[in-house]
């Protein structure tokens, strides 16, 4: 049986480029802003989303709810974002930014198209419209792959044994994009 080597996955390397970003990402909103990654991300989310519940914020900011719950609760300290409990579903809560919290998030801004700028000159024109293209075919096959294994019947995260949750918990580590 042959093993692909580590630098010829697609998950491992854009594990890899992820996980730089990241990193980036953290010592940059830390230092400008003092905020952590997860407080980031789900400034970014709600700034792109009208009110998203914390489920919502989750989803779009890969973060579990638990993760989101704590970080908010910081935010929320700092005057940076406001939470309301649902008129319609009490077990609801409705989250938003503040005057503040809108301010920091439009500062992400120049950071965000800095560093995008500056990975993309690291393309032609040519190139990264290919890459763009593949990046879209990737992403739809992965996908694909996920929505066949859990036909199958496999599971997002429950009913794993302990090794393979260890495995997951270590990967999400890596996989955490901004």
């Amino acid at each position: 049986m042959s093993v692909l080597p580590l630098r010829r996955r697609f998950g491992y390397r854009i594990n890899m480029i992820g996980a730089a970003l990241a990193q980036h990402t953290l010592l940059r909103v830390q230092r400008e802003f003092g905020l952590n990654v997860a407080e980031y991300r789900i400034l970014n989310t709600l700034a792109a989303f009208d009110s998203p519940s914390i489920r919502d914020i989750a989803r779009n900011s890969q973060l579990d709810k638990a993760h989101v719950t704590r970080a908010l609760a910081g935010l929320i300290r700092r005057g940076l974002v406001t939470q309301i409990v649902d008129e319609r579903d009490r077990r609801l809560r409705v989250v938003a930014l503040t005057a503040a919290g809108w301010r920091i998030a439009a500062a992400f801004g120049p950071f965000q198209l800095e560093r995008q700028k500056r990975l993309e000159r690291r393309l032609t024109a040519s190139e990264l419209r290919v890459f763009w293209q593949v990046l879209d075919r990737l992403s739809n096959e992965a996908d694909q792959i996920l929505a066949e294994e859990i036909a199958l019947g496999g599971r997002r995260r429950r009913g794993a044994s302990a090794a393979t949750r260890a495995i997951a918990r270590s990967s999400r580590k890596a996989v955490r994009i901004d």
